[in-house]
């Protein structure tokens, strides 16, 4: 059996060393000392094969290791993650391994098989090893299936970067895949209402997803795998966790509201087999089929794949509303080489069901009818699908440098109807209503290329980050209908909201009216970036970088625009102790294009943006509670508004005089706090304000944001009674009153919603059999979630009221 020498700077006769340190290790001559260099560090190191786990920490550390390859043999190695000592890192290495190590008189670390009390009642050539005890330790790889932990101390987003959390001088947030089961999250925004500074904007809608980050609207352009998407209504069945980057993103991502970037880190296959299916069914008549397939193709385990699914059917609490989604996401892993890994992503995604319109405001709150009522009509459809392809390969040219290169293709077509309050007498509830179809086509090319690299100069820690990306799209309208009675077309019949709605009257004819169509928007920009992330004296870490962007926008509707602009981020983190860390930054952003139309000699400027942030973060018991305290300004400028002239106005010109400024504090807690007890808590204090405006707003707070918000979910295990498998947990979702429209000429009223759920999970073989029962909104609280459109005239959505979900979930 031969023997193995980790690292490459050691100088000396490994197997003339061996034998002397393994004879002392069974006469039992020497405890396990503190390992040279006991600085702690920052270690990043998965769960892998223990032989390669050894080398990786010996090259970090600057260990000497000795072992014998049959003592590691098919053994695996725990994931080390976050800051310790040499030697905590190697006790987290080994835990459950049954390996110990030994330090040599010559400086080495001897790593052999525990010698147990078997082998002392054999003989006195061996004695009983001393126990070891490793707190902390993290017992799951943070892709396991089986993970129960509800943070993450790592997450690539902010930096594009293996960076932890404590280490990154910015906000972000991270919901892992145990928050989402728990909670059984079926929407995006039933797991990000676990992010300080989230607000919905869309309430029970099925055809995008949307949020408002820090006061902001962060539009539907969201992100999977670092990838800018098309605005969709994403499926969480594929979805590994989702990262919350709070602030302008524009340093690495381009344009983007200042509120911040959402980021889907999707599943990935794995070398272990894991298969799933889950079972979802409950109040109106809601059935949801979840799969999960993964495991290696071939006995090399070179090749991966993972295959997940998700079919959902329900009706609604709304009148007649029905929606229904499928998705299926194929992937690839090929490991090309131990250096050279392709990853090749397929989703299929497909969306049915009516735009809900939501109620109309009176007087200065929402409309006092049932919640249930539907001002559309039965007819009203809409069918959202969505086809994307993508291949990332990743290159490491040594262990400190390595290149990343995607490409996507997304298609998306979609197809909506739908009939909505046009105008509302507030006193007698008699409404006129509108309806609007549309059938449009987008797709998007888009590429990125990023290199990491990490090197020292005079004593200073450096990872450089340096790539570029490109992004193309083009969307069309096919054909469209704008029919009300204001327009001289045929118009759906009037209502009278405080009355039973009688669906299908005479009203609309789009056969006997033309058509609309050919709009025509494009598209495309490029980027350049470039970050150093720079460690001096173990416990400040300096990042600064700025990226330039050149993005066109041309649209059939509006004013073409050519920006280029650089959006440079500098922050400070300071670690004056492992569980403690205290940072600020600065970010000045572009954001979106102002497309609108402009009066002649009228300069067109982009969107711009800037935030200045401190903050605190918290880490206690080795990453298993993590905590982040932020305080934030963020002002946007340029906002297009009406021209002041009301004549162009009246022919839709606009300035870029709008000014908008929030200001807040931010909370947010994870992890467990004790072995059997986690939780995930939230509160965000955000003061909005429009600081400029030339249409009679200055001074008003923004739409759908509260004052103050807050969430806590916690959940308990009951194994350390011996009742193991049985779980139960109940969370509160508070929010302040919020304003409806920039006009704040009504508002929303604040709630707090109870939710709680009990769990129950048992093997049956060689299967783990879950039982789930959530109950939402367990108190039946009458709330409204946003005002989706901003008007009086239609909008509010409410929130759901009391619904049950069972689940059954095998997994094997």
């Amino acid at each position: 059996m031969g023997t193995r020498q980790r690292n490459n700077k050691a100088k000396f006769n490994a197997n003339r060393l061996l034998p002397a340190c393994i004879a002392a290790l069974l006469a039992g001559g020497f405890d396990a000392p503190a390992l040279a260099g006991s600085a702690q560090q920052t270690f990043d190191i998965p769960a892998q094969p223990m032989d390669s786990a050894l080398t990786e920490l010996a090259d970090r550390a600057g260990l000497r290791l000795l072992y014998q390859a049959g003592a590691v043999g098919a053994l695996r190695s725990r994931p080390v993650s976050g800051r310790h000592t040499p030697e905590q890192a190697l006790k987290i290495m080994l835990a459950d391994s049954g390996l110990t190590y030994r330090k040599t008189a010559g400086g080495a670390i001897t790593v052999a098989q525990a010698v147990g009390r078997d082998e002392t009642e054999k003989g006195n050539e061996a004695t009983t090893l001393k126990p070891m005890t490793v707190t902390g330790v993290a017992d799951y790889d943070s892709t396991d299936p089986f993970n129960p932990d509800y943070n993450r101390t790592m997450a690539s987003t902010a930096t594009k970067t293996d960076t932890p959390i404590m280490e990154t001088p910015l906000s972000i947030q991270v919901v892992p895949k145990a928050v989402i089961d728990d909670q059984q999250a079926i929407r995006v925004g039933d797991a990000l209402k676990n992010v300080s500074g989230y607000f919905d904007s869309r309430g029970e809608e099925f055809v995008y997803d949307t949020a408002y980050l820090r006061g902001f609207d962060t539009d539907s352009r969201q992100y999977i795998d670092g990838l800018r998407d098309l605005p969709q209504s994403h499926s969480l069945a594929g979805i590994e966790r989702v990262e919350v980057l709070k602030g302008p993103a524009g340093a690495l991502y381009g344009r983007l509201e200042p509120g911040g970037l959402i980021n889907y880190v999707t599943k990935r296959p794995l070398d272990t087999p894991y298969y799933s299916l889950q079972q979802q069914f409950g109040s109106f008549d809601l059935y949801r089929t979840l799969g999960d397939a993964t495991g290696p193709i071939t006995q090399d385990g070179n090749l991966l794949y993972r295959v997940t699914m998700e079919y959902l059917s329900s009706h609604s609490f709304v009148d007649v509303v029905s929606k229904e989604r499928g998705f299926i996401a194929p992937s690839l892993t090929w490991k090309i080489s131990p250096q050279t890994q392709l990853d090749v992503d397929f989703r299929y995604h497909d969306v049915n069901g009516p735009t809900t319109f939501g109620l109309p405001a009176v007087g200065n709150r929402p409309a006092n009818v049932p919640i249930s009522r539907f001002m559309g009509e039965p007819g009203d459809d809409g069918d959202s699908s969505l086809l994307y392809g993508g291949m990332s390969l990743t290159h490491a040219f040594s262990d400190h440098w390595k290149l990343n290169a995607k490409v996507g293709y997304n298609y998306e077509n979609q197809e909506s109807g739908g009939t909505f309050i046009d105008s509302l007498n507030e006193q007698t509830g008699d409404a006129s209503r509108f309806y609007s179809f549309y059938d449009y086509f987008e797709d998007s090319i888009q590429g990125l290329i990023n290199l990491t690299g990490k090197f020292d100069t005079y004593g200073l820690k450096h990872t450089l980050t340096a790539g570029g990306d490109i992004y193309h799209t083009h969307g069309r309208t096919g054909k469209s209908y704008f029919l009300c009675e204001a327009c001289g077309t045929s118009f759906p019949a009037p209502i009278n909201i405080y009355q039973p709605i009688v669906y299908g009257r005479p009203g609309i004819d789009p056969a006997t009216e033309t058509a609309g169509g050919g709009s025509n928007t494009e598209t495309f920009w490029w980027g350049l970036y470039v970050q150093d992330q720079v460690t001096i004296l173990d416990d400040w870490h300096l990042m600064f970088g700025t990226r330039y962007d050149q993005a066109t926008n041309n649209s059939s509707w509006g004013n073409p625009t050519d920006d280029g602009e650089f959006s440079p981020r500098v922050g400070l983190l300071y670690r004056p102790m492992n569980w403690l860390s205290l940072y600020a930054n600065y970010v000045r952003a572009m954001n979106a294009a102002n497309v609108n139309r402009v009066s002649p000699g009228t300069q067109v400027k982009p969107e711009m943006s800037e935030g200045y942030e401190a903050g605190l973060k918290g880490d206690w018991w080795n990453g298993r509670l993590t905590a982040n305290l932020t305080f934030y300004e963020l002002t946007k400028k340029n906002i297009s508004q009406p021209h002041s002239d009301p004549k162009l106005a009246a022919q839709g010109f606009s300035v870029f005089a709008g000014e908008g400024r929030s200001q807040g504090i931010e909370f947010d807690i994870s992890g467990r706090m004790t072995e059997n007890w986690s939780l995930i808590g939230t509160y965000s204090l955000t003061n909005t304000e429009f600081t400029q405006d030339s249409t009679g707003i200055e001074g008003n707070q923004f739409a759908n944001v509260p004052t103050h918000a807050g969430s806590l979910w916690s959940k308990y295990d009951f194994g350390g009674f011996g009742w193991q498998g049985l779980w139960t947990g109940a969370g509160v979702f508070i929010a302040d009153q919020r304003q409806g429209d920039r006009a704040n000429s009504f508002q929303l009223p604040g709630y707090a919603r109870l939710d709680a759920a009990l769990g129950y999970s048992f093997h049956a073989g060689p299967s783990k059999v879950s039982l789930q029962f959530n109950v939402d909104n367990l108190l039946d609280k009458r709330y409204y979630t946003s005002s989706t459109w901003e008007t009086r005239a239609y909008g509010i959505q409410p929130g759901v009221p009391r619904t049950f979900l069972g689940s059954v979930r095998v997994e094997f």
